[in-house]
């Protein structure tokens, strides 16, 4: 009897031993050998990707507890360019309502920072598919070389990238840590036309950011390079963009500016650096309404058939430092300083701390204006003197699209001074026989 007992007693033993501990065991030990292998990888490559909405590549997944996973090599594909984005780690953690994403090095390229601004604008169009808040924390953002060359004075430290949305709306925020009232806001307006075909965008850059950076986050890539690969731009914007263009107002500072990359599709060339404040723009629908800004030049030179522009066609008035061009085609400069005022009156451009705007070893080489000029003058100043109709370059082009061309007698009609347009205000070349300005005629494109 009692033999019986204790086989008895064995077997539910064992049988528990093996239902409460072998099992389990055997089912934990499985599960975590499936998410070690390339199938679990590729399915949460996969559950990404979709999320993403673009090709992406992981080397291996690291689940270091639940609800959180570590993403290592991990690489943003594009179809036609090849790797958009590089990241050795990436930490995920995930809840109900919420993903809290961790990267200790961001660096971007224009394509890739055109990647990111469309990711944002999905996110905020599409709630159905992005149904949770996301925060994104980055140690160091930096910028690639097809960005600008003085990548390291560009580095954004602690960046966090908030992605919330309410019944109200939808809003991203981009701010540095600690927070120093850096940063911008992005939010999707609620209109007629249904979410997301509104934007409101607030905030300012005190730490200075590639201007091609800003020209690829715009979709204005064509213009990356516009200004040369060390130009730099701090400033602020409190505007609200709709299918109709931007309207609202914005102020910039931008530096180190290559003259050389500004003219490189112009018919005349000039050579140096330039600094651009602008105090304030104002758009709307899409069209510049006024600016005003200031502009700095160094050391350089300018192309003969620019001087031509400049005194022709926007008004400018040779000064006593006058000289020919030289053999090369070019008249060189010590520095240069004017005001410009646009709206749609024209142009006006003045200089109150000096007579001159561009100075030479002699003397004032320019002296502005003596009245506005009409803004087709200026894309005519941009374009070849023999080219029938404008725009004739991309930056001609571009001008036209935005500058506030008023309605017919509009400055009249205001009571405002009539722009005379086209008519030369330069007098008599010192020295020099009639005919274009220089030494001979029109020096050829290099």
């Amino acid at each position: 009897m009692f033999v019986a007992q204790q086989a008895a007693r064995s077997r539910v033993v064992r049988t528990t031993f093996v239902v409460a501990c072998l099992i389990p065991c055997a089912l934990v030990v499985a599960w975590a050998g499936l998410r070690r292998t390339g199938w679990h990888r590729d399915r949460v490559v996969r559950q990404w990707a979709g999320a993403v909405g673009m090709p992406l590549s992981v080397d291996s997944v690291e689940h270091v507890r639940p609800g959180s996973v570590r993403l290592h090599g991990v690489r943003v594909d594009d179809d036609r360019r090849g790797p958009l984005v590089e990241i050795p780690r990436i930490d995920v953690e995930s809840s109900g309502t919420e993903v809290r994403i961790r990267l200790p090095e961001l660096t971007c390229s224009p394509a890739a920072i055109a990647a990111i601004v469309h990711l944002g604008r999905v996110w905020l169009d599409e709630p159905a598919r992005f149904d949770r808040n996301v925060v994104i924390d980055v140690a160091r953002i930096g910028f690639d070389d097809a960005v600008g060359t003085a990548t390291d004075a560009a580095d954004h430290a602690c960046v966090r990238i908030e992605c919330v949305g309410t019944e109200s709306g939808r809003a991203i925020r981009l701010r540095t840590e600690p927070e120093s009232g850096e940063g911008f806001v992005v939010q999707s307006l609620a209109g007629t036309d249904g979410p997301g075909q509104r934007l409101a965008v607030r905030g300012k850059v005190a730490k200075p950011v590639p201007i091609a950076a800003v020209a690829a986050a715009l979709g204005w890539s064509a213009g990356g390079q516009a200004a040369g690969p060390a130009a730099h731009l701090t400033g602020a914007i409190d505007a609200e963009w709709s299918e109709h263009g931007w309207e609202g107002a914005f102020s910039a500072t931008l530096t180190e500016i290559d003259l050389a990359a500004v003219t490189a599709t112009l018919p005349w060339y000039a050579r140096g650096r330039a600094r651009v404040v602008v105090d304030e723009c104002r758009m709307t629908a899409g069209r510049m309404t006024s600016i005003r800004a200031g502009v700095e030049v160094g050391a350089g030179a300018l192309e003969q058939a620019g001087l031509e522009a400049l005194v022709t066609t926007l008004g400018c008035r040779p000064g006593p430092g006058w000289r020919p061009a030289t053999r090369r085609g070019e008249v060189g400069f010590v520095g240069g300083a004017a005001r410009l005022e646009i709206d749609h009156r024209g142009l006006r451009i003045e200089n109150p701390a000096s007579p001159g705007i561009l100075f030479g070893d002699g003397g004032v080489l320019l002296e502005p204006p003596v009245a506005g000029v009409s803004l087709d003058r200026v894309a005519r100043a941009l374009s070849p003197a023999t080219t029938l109709a404008v725009p004739a370059t991309p930056m001609s082009g571009w001008l036209l699209s935005v500058f506030p061309f008023p309605p017919v007698d509009a400055a009249r009609a205001e009571g405002g001074k009539p722009v005379e347009p086209g008519r030369s205000t330069s007098r008599d070349l010192p020295n020099a026989p009639p005919g274009p300005v220089g030494a001979g005629g029109p020096a050829s494109r290099r």
